[in-house]
């Protein structure tokens, strides 16, 4: 992405290195430690990214994630750090240009979105008040619960922000190889989605329907229909606000390969070998692409409503 013209956010909450409000040992400013050996790295992250795409405990991270639950953000178990050697100067000025780049652009996708919803809000006669990003390290707090590296970015209704720790980035990068920078601004997308959805009612009317009715998992539930909407809000986004005029090929590719790799099928199938399509809470890889697509080439709000659609 070119992003040179696009706005940046100032809605963004750094508690990076320890501020407003980090619990991280120490801080958490220091650099980050390697997790054993490469097998290991890998199924760490495939087991972060079920919690986060929703292929692990559904109804405690779905309903704590989104906020519809008093627990914290369900976490992902067996992290282990193992002591390394420090990083000398130049690998230490390499990784902080890196973070800074990487903020940097968070920053312009945020900004992005909050140019599009603002417009789009705004052609119905009402007010969209954008969502406030919390960049953290390690771990910070959230009237959600605890908000940490294991969580994997979210959205909080109780104080209507998103929580990212970059390091997300490079697990997503390294574990299911999504690469590139749209695959991060579709991340970013997703999340503010459920914000849209939140403001709009949309959210907390399928959050009470999924605790009276009891669809918080399946592949025909509540809970992916409402995945697979924000799905369909960042494509939609990324087909209509100036975030087109920043676009390079192959990033629609790259939101797209995203969008497969944290399919319920794909991050079951890698984690134990199988799928079972009663645990889905997010949708397969095929329907994420789908709906991201459906979005992205209708430009109308109307194409994302997966509660009416009978086949997702």
């Amino acid at each position: 992405m070119r992003l040179d013209d696009i706005r940046r956010s100032s809605n963004i909450e750094d508690r990076r290195g320890g501020g407003g409000g980090g619990l991280g040992g120490g801080g958490g400013g220091g650099p980050r430690m390697p997790l054993r050996g490469r097998g290991g790295i890998a199924m760490i992250v495939v087991v972060l990214l079920l919690v986060f795409f929703g292929g692990g405990d559904t109804m405690g991270t779905l309903m704590s994630i989104l906020g519809a639950g008093s627990g914290a953000p369900s976490q992902s178990g067996g992290f282990q750090a193992d002591p390394s050697p420090p990083k000398g100067l130049d690998q230490r000025a390499s990784s902080s240009r890196s973070e800074a780049e990487t903020a940097d652009r968070v920053s312009a996708v945020l900004g992005s979105t909050e140019d599009f919803w603002t417009a789009y809000f705004a052609k119905s006669g009402t007010t969209y008040t954008p969502a406030t990003l919390v960049l953290f390290d390690r771990q910070t707090s959230s009237p959600c619960g605890t908000a940490s590296a294991s969580t994997g970015p979210f959205y909080c209704p109780g104080d209507k922000k998103i929580y990212l720790d970059m390091s997300f980035f490079e697990e997503l990068d390294r574990g299911l190889g999504a690469k590139g920078d749209f695959a991060q601004a579709y991340v970013i997308a997703h999340e503010v989605a459920h914000h849209v959805q939140d403001v709009t009612g949309i959210l907390p009317k399928a959050n009470r329907a999924m605790r009276q009715q009891g669809q918080n998992k399946g592949a025909d539930s509540i809970a992916v229909r409402i995945e697979l909407q924000a799905d369909c809000y960042a494509g939609l986004w990324a087909g209509q606000s100036n975030i087109t005029q920043a676009l390079e090929p192959g990033d629609i590719e790259e939101a797209l390969g995203a969008a497969s790799a944290v399919g319920d099928d794909r991050l079951q199938k890698r984690a134990q070998g199988f799928a079972v399509p009663d645990s889905f809470t997010h949708g397969t890889s095929a329907q994420r692409m789908t709906w991201f697509k459906n979005g992205f080439e209708s430009g109308d709000l109307r194409g994302c409503d997966t509660f009416s659609a009978r086949d997702l």
